[in-house]
């Protein structure tokens, strides 16, 4: 007998005759009439080529097979069941998941301390990684879910992807607090005077800075380069360097070392931070209640805010 040939309604009757011995409680049990589970039972037999269940001095028993079709049944419909169940509603509270991010080294930053104290606070059992970005198909973990979201900018998830703006961005300077240069506030010949420490554009959102200064005639004077943002502020608030940051990096900096945010001297593009999550994984409860954490706590700031799918 081919599986095809068997319907759910099938399955369910062995499964309930195997644990209850009696055709009239097994019927009720999966809501037909005694006499269509008879029926049904009496098709199952010519189906298969055996009794499957006989009546005994201990009620309705099965055969060896029928106990053995019983017990896979009940399994198959444990399987069914527990696929149907997963996608209740979340319980953050009970949660012990790990969480994983695709972040740079700013977004881990801005976003991660916010979000481990909204997550202490409502999901206690739950842990938070920070995966490595991949040079090359950063998707694939998207995908397989090993990795949760991707937050920043990511111009390689496109196609399978879904993105959500979370905020918009911009560049600012920063200085050392009591820099003799711009006492009086940003004027463009202390830039154009002012030795920089540089973070290497790892991305086209980055790479961008430069491109527009040159535009405007200007090279900076690269006395540092760094691989990343992170280290920027410490480093300036101890030299007389200039760095140009993302804006929220030098806040979250502000507030534990002594530097001074100054604008650009020149209108610099911003640029987005969105969060990106596979299309396989837009209606999983979890990943659902995560991106609307990252929502509540980061996107309310900015409203110029929507959705895009590719």
């Amino acid at each position: 007998m081919h599986m095809d040939e068997l319907d759910i309604t099938q399955i369910r009757l062995i499964a309930e005759l195997v644990r209850l011995h009696s055709v009239s409680a097994a019927s009720q049990s999966i809501g037909l009439s005694q006499s269509a589970a008879s029926h049904a039972l009496a098709k199952l037999r010519e189906q298969l080529g055996d009794p499957l269940f006989t009546r005994t001095t201990n009620g309705f028993q099965p055969t060896p097979y029928g106990e053995r079709l019983g017990i896979a049944a009940r399994e198959a419909l444990d399987t069914l069941q527990a696929g149907l169940a997963s996608n209740r509603p979340f319980d953050a509270r009970a949660t012990t998941r790990r969480f994983t991010f695709y972040m740079s080294d700013v977004g881990q930053m801005v976003f991660l301390p916010p979000l481990l104290a909204f997550l202490k606070k409502e999901a206690p059992g739950a842990t938070v990684r920070s995966a490595p970005i991949p040079l090359e198909n950063p998707g694939a973990a998207l995908s397989s879910g090993d990795v949760d979201l991707a937050v920043g900018y990511f111009s390689n998830l496109t196609t399978g992807f879904v993105q959500s703006l979370l905020i918009h961005e911009r560049y600012v300077c920063v200085v050392r607090a009591n820099h003799p240069q711009f006492r009086s506030g940003m004027t463009l010949e202390g830039f154009k005077n002012t030795q920089h420490a540089i973070a290497d554009a790892t991305g086209m959102a980055h790479a961008i800075v430069d491109r527009v200064l040159v535009r405007h005639g200007i090279r900076r004077d690269a006395t540092l380069r760094v691989p990343g943002f992170h280290v920027l502020p410490t480093i300036v608030a101890n030299s007389d360097l200039l760095a140009i940051v993302p804006a929220r990096l030098a806040e979250t900096f502000a507030a534990h070392v002594p530097i001074k945010i100054l604008p650009m001297p020149i209108a610099m593009p911003d640029f987005d931070i969105r969060m990106f999550w596979h299309e396989r994984y837009d209606c999983d409860p979890t990943n659902r209640w995560l991106r609307g954490i990252l929502t509540r706590l980061f996107q309310g700031k900015d409203p110029r805010v929507g959705q895009k799918r590719k």
